[in-house]
């Protein structure tokens, strides 16, 4: 009997730790730029809403594990330095009408290496852009800061043809945009007020 209380004492306080280890996080600042070419200029535009909420396994100042993630990315918080005709050349493109959000769910991340305070994290996950999803890997910069938050940074290129994109033309078709682009981003999380740990 002893014996059997005292397990499942021993279970409790596990359970319990690890509620409070797995927390959910959620973005409380961002930057994240996405910037390409054309025939006659650079071009870069600022996503201006980002949405994400992941579950983070942090115990004290480490970062153990991310369990999952979805970000989402409203199309129309997009905003081009070149102005309004830009960006409605890129809701077009982008064809914001059907598909209102860029998303980016984690699949799995195959490993989180450490330098001194500084992680660099291997992911995998679905990025769907204009309605078509596609699998891509990225490294990702992780640090956990002193007010226990989490800054994320990283970059990415992309096709837009990949994804089913024709890549935006202007000025009756003279400026053609490359189809490559760059996405970069810096993201910080925090603890969410209705964080709960993943087995709920």
């Amino acid at each position: 009997m002893v014996r059997a209380l005292c397990i499942l004492i021993i279970t409790l306080v596990a359970a319990q730790i690890t509620t409070i280890a797995q927390t959910i996080y959620e973005v409380t600042s961002s930057k994240m730029t996405i910037a390409g070419t054309s025939n006659l200029h650079d071009w870069e535009s600022n996503v201006t809403k980002v949405q994400a909420s992941g579950d983070v396994t942090v115990e004290g100042n480490t970062l153990k594990s991310i369990n999952n993630l979805t970000v989402t990315i409203p199309v129309s918080g997009i905003k081009s330095s070149k102005g309004s005709v830009m960006d409605r050349r890129t809701y077009s493109a982008l064809k914001s009408d059907q598909h209102t959000n860029i998303t980016y769910k984690l699949s799995k991340v195959t490993a989180i290496e450490k330098s001194g305070a500084d992680y660099t994290l291997k992911t995998s996950g679905s990025l769907t852009v204009a309605g078509v999803a596609k699998t891509i890997s990225m490294d990702v910069k992780g640090k956990v800061l002193s007010d226990g938050s989490l800054q994320f940074e990283g970059a990415r290129k992309i096709k837009m043809t990949d994804h089913g994109i024709d890549p935006p033309t202007a000025l009756m078709g003279t400026m053609k945009t490359g189809d490559e682009v760059t996405i970069s981003f810096s993201v910080k999380m925090s603890r969410s007020n209705n964080s709960a740990s993943a087995g709920k």
